[in-house]
């Protein structure tokens, strides 16, 4: 099988195969890897291996667009999002997160398959070990993303519903019918029992931090954990990989190098919300640069922060007007370079450790894992009590206001109606008014799920 695949070492170039392999990946170069270091290498590649969810990113619903805003976003496809269409993209248009992604999981399936048999150079069998561990990891990072993004949420109801493909070997020329949504789930969580315990004598982190650590395992199970709604399981992986890797940035501590004015950024280049920042668990990124001018906050979700207190909002919100209206202080992480992390950070970690807590009895931990986020969001942040809350019910909607704030613009939002609705539990019916046209998103719609292009379709008769 090593015929299928060239590399170069420094860098994994791509191309487009024939209209006839679905998958639409062919990674080329100049080398057939046959060492443990080529096969490192194959993991080193850091774009497009961290790839957000840019799909999604105008769907979120806590994202406002006022016209001039829509209008000027840079192509249909992003206007597509903003309307909820069932109909993201053209006829012969490449969907980037799919192709991505897959081009990814075939070089993971590469080195699951063939890193047993490489010659150990300069290398050890532990490094071994960790690169076929990383390597079973990513691809089921990279399942779990697109079984979320690309088929319901998981429920009881929907074991069994078609999802999307699930090649498990490096083979180019299967046109594979759409896995289940209980089958992917299966192989995810059988990939990470196998990743474990290769990883057993490494780091908590990957000091590239795009590559998996113990604590990006254990956070990835307390994520998928709280999708399938299991949360005592939730908790615990949480907790787990807090105990292992815990940094958390204190907000009110940064200051802008303009005072007053977001645009000008940081005083420091520490907090950058890439793929180098410390509270990164395991990092995937969506960089704003590229979506200027902007996105607004939503108004609903405005009055949950504290504006003059909450640094989540003193440090991005902006204040400026544009195309001559005053939008402020509506405009969100609107500056040069600006990312959210949509991966696994302890800021996650600590939110799904509350919400874990909250949903099995366990208030005093739940409201301590608040406090320490918040503490490190708020300036002269007052300790909650349970005496805060009249009941477990209102602690729950503050953990879901808390989340919608903290994950604000990383596409979280979404996902988190999506699981709220496959819990029973009742969600918002949200509008959006564009050139004087009202378009609804209502729970549980198939507007939920983003829909496979019609080129991808058209590549494999089998989906």
């Amino acid at each position: 099988m090593k015929k299928l695949i060239l590399f170069a070492i420094s860098t994994i170039f791509f191309y487009s195969c024939n209209p006839d392999e679905f998958l639409d990946v062919v990674p080329t170069g100049s080398k057939i890897p046959n060492t443990i270091e080529d096969f490192d290498k194959l993991l080193e590649n850091p774009e497009p291996t961290y790839i957000g969810w840019a799909n999604i990113v105008h769907m979120d619903p806590d994202i406002l667009l006022t016209d001039e805003l829509y209008n000027g976003l840079l192509n249909d496809f992003q206007r597509n999002q903003y309307r909820w269409s069932s109909e993201l993209y053209l006829q012969n248009e490449t969907d980037n997160s799919w192709k991505y992604r897959y081009k990814n999981i075939y070089v993971y399936n590469l080195i699951i398959q063939d890193i047993n048999d490489a010659d150990l150079s300069e290398r050890t069998e532990e490094d071994r070990k960790v690169i076929k561990g990383q390597a079973y990891a990513q691809r089921a990072f990279s399942y779990f993303y697109l079984v979320n993004e690309y088929a319901p949420h998981y429920s009881n109801a929907t074991l069994n519903t078609p999802a999307v493909p699930m090649p498990l070997q490096p083979d180019l020329t299967a046109q594979l019918p759409r896995s289940t949504v209980g089958e992917i789930y299966a192989q995810i969580e059988k990939d990470l029992n196998t990743a474990e315990p290769l990883l057993e004598n490494f780091t908590a982190i990957d000091e590239t931090n795009f590559r998996p650590g113990k604590a990006s395992i254990l956070g990835l199970r307390a994520w998928i954990a709280l999708y399938k709604g299991d949360f005592e399981a939730a908790k615990t992986y949480a907790d787990e990989a807090l105990s292992l890797y815990n940094f958390m940035y204190d907000y009110t501590q940064f200051t802008l190098r303009t005072p007053g004015n977001t645009w000008s950024g940081l005083s420091t280049n520490e907090l950058y919300f890439g793929t180098t920042t410390q509270d990164n668990v395991w990092a995937k990124y969506y960089n704003f640069s590229y979506n200027r001018p902007g996105m607004l906050y939503n108004p609903d979700l405005i009055p949950l922060y504290d504006q003059d207190n909450d640094y989540r909002f003193v440090l991005y919100a902006n204040h400026f007007t544009y195309a001559g209206a005053d939008v402020s202080p509506n405009f969100a992480y609107s500056r040069i370079n600006s990312e959210r992390q949509v991966g696994v950070t302890t800021p996650d970690l600590y939110m799904i450790s509350a919400e874990g807590h909250a949903r099995t009895g366990n208030t005093a931990t739940a409201i301590e894992r608040l406090n320490t986020l918040l503490d490190n969001r708020i300036l002269n942040y007052t300790p909650m009590s349970s005496s805060d809350f009249s009941g477990d019910a209102a602690l729950l909607q503050f953990i879901k206001d808390e989340r919608r704030k903290e994950f604000f613009a990383t596409g979280k939002t979404w996902f988190d109606m999506k699981r709220y609705h496959a819990y029973g539990e009742s969600i918002p019916t949200f509008t959006r008014t564009i050139d004087g046209q009202t378009i609804t998103l209502e729970p549980g719609s198939d507007k939920y799920v983003v829909p496979i292009s019609p080129k991808i379709l058209n590549q494999n008769p089998n989906l």
